[in-house]
């Protein structure tokens, strides 16, 4: 909630004595009390003269001065000095006071106090007029809740009595026990129970923050809006969108356009052009064009989507992050595309789905599905599942190193591929190297065309090259020299290439 519910009184305290000026353009006769010192009427002027302790009633208001001058035809009254004004639980206090029945206008001026039971406003002076039902201060007030923090002070303030609506304008600050506010202008719709602000606003309530150039509040129904360049931000999450819309009641969330999300405590941070959050169940959705980064100790996960979803994990507080469609990934270690994935971070492990393809340095990974094994946040291998395969560019993409198998775990170490067991079908195609010494010259040659074939086997990687194999069953194999190499043989089932899909970088995520 922005504003609390107290602020309706605002209007209605100043509009208690106001209201009782609709008579004005009534016919009204002064009524003399006891008290006065000193009475002249004169004729030629109409004018009836009180001094002295003055005291009399007029339109239903008990008024008390030094002196007063009564000008009954013109249903004119002028108050001076020490006045005191009494109507029901009102009181107010002025250096003078002026009522015109006929003009339908009143004015209070010189340290104008205004007090009830629960409120007293202070200012310099205060006008009415009866015909535009408004009254005006315009040279600073004070409204102070009595035996309270709660206040608002402005330059201007406009109220409207019949209405009950109020207008507060230049310099406005609003504070209360657990808020405090300052914006431009802010109104309050009585009919509507919406307070509007407008300008350059900033709120801090409790250990919240909020900014923005405009916006609303529906008092009763605890429904919020704020609009341009808006923020809102607590110690557990930062908030930035060109609109914002909160239901309090309901405790969820929702920012549009230019959406800029970090929670601090669960290392996320978020672009995008919607997200709705529910509080009650801490769950988040976010969309249009998503970016989310996943900030390791020693590394960040860039994941760009078109949807994703935050849901809490039973266990130790934590989130699950799933993303949809048109999923792709960067990270210094691995770049990744697919179509959906799921992270679950207490398992410290990622999954991707439907055909994913990740790359590390000069390799390129493929299965029918994936799951990325975190261990202090480095990768420490990754399960391909079904239809897996590794391929590894050699000399600028003149040879590929290959290894296909129906599951591969791949194993990392400080972000590089260093190993892969491979079961079921396990497949090996590589093109091993020799080194020629001619003079002091040193060559590295390709030798030719290794190809394996065994239930499992398992590769050991050094920046793509082949360093060693190990099988468990009895492989078969053949060797093709350069010169002798079966085109057949040359290639997995199914080999691609894919270096155009691989994403370049995290700004450029939603373009790759």
């Amino acid at each position: 909630m922005i504003l609390e519910r107290q602020i309706i009184h605002y209007a209605l305290f100043v509009s208690a004595f106001f209201l009782s000026q609709s008579y004005l353009a009534q016919k009204d006769v002064l009524k003399l009390l006891p008290g006065s010192k000193k009475a002249n009427y004169f004729e030629e002027t109409d004018l009836l003269k009180l001094e002295g302790d003055v005291n009399f009633e007029y339109q239903q208001n008990t008024m008390f001065c030094d002196s007063a001058y009564y000008f009954e035809k013109a249903e004119i009254v002028r108050a001076y000095g020490n006045v005191h004004i009494i109507k029901e639980n009102l009181n107010i206090f002025c250096d003078s006071a002026f009522f015109d029945g006929q003009a339908e206008k009143s004015k209070l001026w010189g340290r104008v106090k205004m007090r009830d039971g629960d409120y007293k406003l202070t200012t310099d002076s205060i006008d009415y007029d009866s015909a535009s039902g408004r009254a005006t201060y315009r040279n600073h007030g004070v409204i102070q809740k009595i035996n309270s923090k709660e206040r608002i002070t402005s330059k201007v303030g406009y109220f409207y009595p019949d209405t009950k609506n109020y207008h507060f304008q230049d310099s406005v600050k609003y504070t209360n026990e657990s808020l405090t506010m300052t914006t431009d202008t802010l109104q309050f719709d009585y009919a509507k129970q919406i307070s509007y602000f407008f300008g350059k606003t900033k709120i801090k309530k409790d250990s919240a923050d909020i900014v923005s150039t405009y916006g609303w509040f529906h008092t009763k129904k605890n429904l919020g809006y704020l609009h341009g360049d808006a923020m809102f931000k607590d110690p557990e999450k930062t908030l930035f969108a060109d609109t914002i819309f909160y239901n309090d009641s309901l405790q969820k969330i929702e920012a549009k356009k230019n959406v800029h999300f970090t929670e601090e405590k669960n290392n996320i941070r978020i672009q995008s052009n919607y997200l709705l959050k529910d509080e009650s169940k801490d769950v988040t959705f976010v969309s249009e064009c998503v970016l989310a980064e996943l900030i390791q100790e020693s590394d960040t996960i860039y994941i760009h989507s078109d949807t994703l979803r935050i849901l809490p994990d039973t266990i130790d507080d934590q989130k699950m992050i799933f993303a949809y469609h048109g999923v792709r990934i960067f990270n210094t270690q691995i770049q990744a595309r697919c179509d959906s994935l799921s992270f679950i971070e207490t398992a410290d492990l990622m999954t991707l789905y439907s055909s994913p393809i990740i790359w590390s340095e000069n390799a390129e990974l493929k299965g029918d599905s994936m799951q990325i094994h975190l261990k202090d946040s480095l990768i420490d291998h990754i399960d391909i599942y079904d239809n897996a395969s590794v391929i590894m560019e050699l000399d600028s993409g003149t040879f590929y190193n290959q290894i296909s198998g129906k599951d591969i775990i791949a194993l990392m170490k400080k972000g590089k591929l260093v190993q892969t067991d491979v079961y079921g079908s396990a497949t090996s195609i590589y093109f091993p190297e020799d080194e020629e010494q001619t003079d002091s010259l040193l060559t590295i040659k390709r030798m030719g065309l290794n190809k394996l074939e065994a239930s499992t086997l398992t590769v050991h990687l050094d920046s793509g090259e082949v360093t060693g194999i190990t099988y468990r069953t009895q492989p078969t194999g053949v060797f093709y020299p350069m010169d002798q190499i079966n085109i057949k043989d040359k290639w997995i089932k199914n080999f691609k290439w894919n270096p155009m899909l691989r994403p370049k970088d995290f700004s450029t995520l939603d373009n790759d």
